[in-house]
């Protein structure tokens, strides 16, 4: 079984050249501002279009909200609004296109690309502007909201000329063979099918996990773009398999119960999503991934109770999982790969819409908050919108908003970071026989020079974020770590720290062996200024 990527973090900081006493900040009243998006279709399926702000009402928590503001779009112009300056006017949108390069098969790939063209050809209607990534095992943005088609076209080309590796991520299980291991030869086939399949699972969720944290990524990357914000995976959300885990009736009395269902993969970043007001649409090209193999692993033919028809349990979590993260945030799943027709689809259900916004009494609480919207007097229409989301700290936002960058290797020192790594210390974690743990000490420094420090009373007063991550070769990425730090000087020793001081920000690593890059940012929260340092480890 491969192992994960592991990271420790024990952080602590000192003001070197401040003086001595804990710091101290004062933090500024936030209002959260929670917008939802709503579509309404009558009984038919049609628009409804001319309704007002009196004729919702919104609830979160089952707590009746008011609505302090109102916006309606209809065909992508603005035709009501509290502001009547925006009267007539297109309302921003922003579409992300995210392939995911690193499930998707090449032939798939390539199919959708041919369609998209033809619709990127055509224009983009007023207002909207389109990103371009893509995550192969290295996330990489192509090109940045535009609206020009020159740009688009040339991003979709360099999409093309990158290698779909889904078929390269088959779960082969070769990693585990009973027979070398002589301690296990009195195993029952019960005990060896099910440490292959907890196998398979542990391999199915690493797979995904680096795709989610990937989109997580560029979510983030533009969730303060001030416009409606549509994302769309272009996804088959799980990887291939030329196997699947096998089960008997019998497992059911033997565990309680096996794990053979694995759907919701894709949950968090649908959160994650809603946070940010994204609606999300998935895009799956691939069909179904069913074949005359899967039907030779069941134990007897298909009917209710075959739980040994793991293979088609699989298939349809994997299209389950596509449609609850799309249906969470107020989008749909699309089983296509005209990708280009997908497209249009997009367009047209995005394009007409009312937008509700209330106050919360919460601001980053780091709960779940469900929503509930209603037409008044009218319960035969349909509503989509986003249903949840988690109100997570200010602070955890903009920490993956930061991770975006690290996971692009974007560099830019600005701030002067200077990065001290002490040799490594090596030691055997208890309970893992031959594994190695490898204990690092690091100094980031922070020179005060750069900081935005602001007077107030006796004091000078600022705040940085920092966040740290690591990534090894196989694209396994670490926890996020980040820590709002505050800063406070004497107006008196501001003049020396400027100088020659710095804020020394020391922590701990604890990393598995093999090759790493740790990568290190630093926001100044004030100046909304961020740089970056990176270290290759070879442990």
């Amino acid at each position: 079984m491969k192992s994960t990527l592991v990271l420790s973090l024990m952080l602590f900081a000192t003001p070197v050249l401040a003086q001595e006493q804990v710091p101290r900040f004062i933090s500024e009243v936030t209002v959260n501002n929670v917008t939802v998006d709503v579509v309404v279709r009558d009984a038919n399926g049609v628009p409804v279009n001319g309704l007002r702000m009196q004729d919702f009402r919104l609830w979160e928590d089952d707590k009746e909200q008011v609505i302090t503001n109102f916006l309606a779009v209809e065909g992508g112009q603005i035709t009501q609004a509290n502001d009547p300056q925006l009267l007539g006017q297109p309302m921003p949108r922003l579409v992300v296109l995210f392939f995911d390069l690193y499930l998707m098969t090449e032939a798939d790939k390539r199919q959708v690309l041919e369609n998209l063209a033809d619709i990127v050809g055509i224009g983009l209607p007023p207002g909207q502007e389109v990103a371009v990534l893509s995550f192969d095992g290295t996330l990489r943005v192509h090109c940045e909201p535009t609206a020009s088609l020159e740009r688009l076209q040339r991003a979709l080309k360099e999409v093309s000329r990158l290698p779909a590796t889904g078929l390269q991520r088959q779960i082969r299980l070769s990693s585990f063979d009973v027979r070398d291991l002589p301690a296990r030869e009195t195993w029952s086939t019960y005990q060896f099918r099910r440490a292959q399949n907890q196998e398979y699972w542990f391999e199915m969720r690493q797979m995904v996990s680096r795709l989610e944290r990937a989109f997580s990524a560029a979510l983030q990357r533009y969730s303060k773009v001030p416009a409606r914000k549509i994302a769309v995976l272009i996804s088959p959300g799980f990887p291939r398999a030329e196997n699947v885990p096998i089960y008997r009736d019998y497992d059911f009395w033997l565990d309680t119960p096996p794990e053979y269902r694995h759907a919701g993969l894709l949950g968090k970043t649908a959160l994650q999503a809603a946070e940010a007001e994204y609606t999300l649409f998935t895009l799956d090209p691939s069909g179904t991934q069913l074949s005359t193999v899967d039907a030779s692993q069941r134990s007897s033919s298909l009917d209710v109770g075959d739980v040994g028809n793991v293979a088609f349990w699989r298939e349809a979590d994997r299209k389950d999982t596509l449609i609850q993260a799309a249906r969470l945030t107020g989008g749909e799943a699309i089983f296509s790969s005209d990708a280009g027709a997908a497209l249009a689809d997009v367009e047209r259900v995005t394009a007409t819409y009312y937008s509700l916004a209330f106050q919360p009494p919460h601001a980053g609480d780091g709960k779940r908050h469900t929503i509930r919207v209603e037409v008044v007097g009218h319960p035969e229409y349909r509503l989509t919108y986003r249903r949840e989301y988690v109100d997570r700290p200010l602070s955890e936002r903009d920490a993956d908003r930061i991770r975006a960058g690290l996971l692009l290797g974007e560099q830019s020192n600005d701030l002067g970071l200077v990065l001290v790594l002490d040799k490594p210390q090596s030691r055997l974690r208890v309970g893992a026989k031959g594994l190695k743990v490898h204990r690092l000490n690091a100094e980031l420094r922070i020179p005060y020079a750069q900081l935005t420090l602001l007077p107030r009373g006796k004091d000078h007063w600022g705040q940085v974020q920092v966040v740290i991550l690591v990534v090894d070769k196989a694209g396994n990425q670490s926890e996020l770590a980040h820590q709002l730090l505050p800063l406070e000087l004497p107006a008196d020793k501001v003049a020396e720290a400027r100088a020659r001081g710095y804020f020394a920000y020391r922590f701990t690593l604890e990393l598995e062996g093999g090759e790493q890059s740790l990568r290190v940012a630093v926001e100044d929260t004030l100046a909304k200024t961020t740089s970056t340092v990176m270290a290759d480890l070879r442990l």
